[in-house]
């Protein structure tokens, strides 16, 4: 019996390493959004503790006006930065939209190429199956002749 051999099936190869990749890119994607959402985390904490330091010594009762004025600089440079990640993370955001786009493309490009295959495996084995029948009807009509000749 000849073994099945899919005519397309670098075409399917192809396609589950683009599918792969894809996978790949949007792992690496969303690692970057979780880099991005701790390093807001830390950056309000920080600037929250800035503000708690500033609530403190005016509790103290004693004004520190250039201690105050740096705290309150250092924050608002805090500020800015959460700003910037909070603005990278809306292009992270697009980038993993649209590569969960691309990659349920490249799933349902597999997933044709995957029932191609099996169509083609099912007529292969029914071609085989026929062939196979054919032959032992005609080795059994031969026998039968044979025996009817005798």
């Amino acid at each position: 019996m000849k073994k099945f051999q899919f005519q397309f099936e670098s075409v399917l190869k192809m396609r589950c390493h683009k599918r792969g990749l894809c996978r790949q890119l949007l792992g690496e994607i969303l690692q970057t959004d979780q880099r991005l959402i701790q390093q807001k985390q830390n950056l309000e904490e920080l600037r929250k503790a800035q503000f708690q330091e500033i609530r403190i010594r005016q509790a103290k009762g004693v004004v520190d006006i250039d201690g105050t004025t740096s705290l309150r600089f250092y924050a608002g440079q805090l500020q800015a930065q959460i700003q910037t990640v909070i603005a990278n993370r809306k292009i992270v955001e697009k980038q993993i939209h649209e590569c969960r786009q691309a990659l349920a493309s490249a799933e349902q490009d597999v997933k044709a190429m995957e029932r191609l295959s099996d169509k083609h495996r099912e007529q292969f084995l029914y071609e085989q199956n026929r062939k196979e029948s054919f032959e032992l009807e005609e080795t059994w009509a031969a026998t039968q002749q044979t025996r009817v000749l005798r």
